[in-house]
């Protein structure tokens, strides 16, 4: 089944009745939680992920997320898997974004019994895509077993209440490994996509540290030995931006940081980014920032 193929013959769970049933209070414990059905937030400054995975499902409305130098758009029945080598930058939701979160940590990973095969085809399905369009129907079938879940944890103060929520997380992250079968890649896919991963958190480590001082395509391709060419077509598959565009952006939350330095002036932060003089650094910023950095310095101070 393509990835983004719809079943019509699926009756969509509406918002009302997933509210119904959906636990207000959740569950935690040290191995697994799940979240009642919320709005998501904007990720706090510094969040990181636990060491397990994390498995989210938009329910309505849209976010922004960008995880790993990529940004993508989810939309209802869209998930996303995040693990501790994650590194999400942003969080961006509408108002009508609602959805549900389900955490499961390393140890209680290692302690189910799971194909190592299945799991390790699953993660390198997200670390090539760590975000998924679903059909109606797989997204349903999570939906049913969350809601499950949901249901338990309202009835976890009865007899085997705590081993009924334990099978049901087994049993949510089985009907995950399942949905992900239907998304397949083949062996060449993910070679692809892993060594345009590799390469494209190579360039953002060695811009990171040479923003400052080197603002051309052709400097940061020379130094992964990779064409200019080669370099504009990973950042395209893996952020949907141009090499150049990553580059500017980067060179504008580091000239950002600077004017909000107290006693930088904005001379001083030109000649630390290498523009050859005030004025041309003026005009750079002003036509990708939309206003002048002695604005934006007064605006922000």
């Amino acid at each position: 089944m393509n990835a983004n193929e719809v079943n019509t013959t699926s009756t969509a769970m509406t918002i009302k009745q997933m509210r119904k049933r959906f636990s207000d209070k959740g569950f935690r414990s040290e191995e697994s939680s799940i979240t009642p059905l919320i709005r998501f937030e904007p990720a706090p400054e510094g969040f990181s992920v636990p060491d397990g995975i994390v498995v989210g499902m938009v329910c309505n409305g849209t976010a922004k997320m960008e995880v790993n130098g990529r940004e993508f758009e989810l939309r209802r029945n869209n998930m996303f898997l995040l693990n501790e080598e994650s590194q999400i930058a942003s969080v961006k939701s509408s108002k009508a974004c609602l959805g549900y979160v389900i955490t499961f940590s390393r140890q209680f990973l290692e302690g189910i019994d799971v194909d190592i095969k299945d799991f390790m085809g699953a993660r390198l399905i997200f670390r090539v895509k760590p975000c998924l369009a679903l059909s109606q129907s797989d997204a349903d079938r999570l939906h049913n077993v969350a809601l499950a879940l949901s249901e338990a944890v309202n009835d976890s103060d009865k007899i085997y209440g705590d081993k009924v929520i334990a099978s049901l997380f087994v049993a949510f992250f089985y009907t995950m490994a399942s949905v992900l079968g239907r998304y397949e890649m083949d062996e060449s896919q993910v070679r692809k996509g892993l060594r345009s991963e590799e390469l494209f958190k190579q360039f953002v480590e060695i811009l990171g540290e040479e923003c400052e001082k080197q603002r051309s395509v052709e400097y940061y391709a020379s130094r992964m030995n990779i064409t200019p060419k080669y370099l504009s077509l990973i950042c395209k598959s893996q952020a949907d931006k141009s090499a150049l565009r990553v580059i500017d952006e980067a060179v504008l939350r580091r000239a950002k940081d600077l004017l909000m330095q107290p006693g930088m002036s904005i001379q001083q932060v030109s000649e630390r980014l290498n523009f050859m003089s005030q004025s041309f650094f003026g005009k750079y910023f002003k036509q990708r920032v939309g206003m002048s950095p002695s604005r934006y310095k007064m605006q922000k101070l």
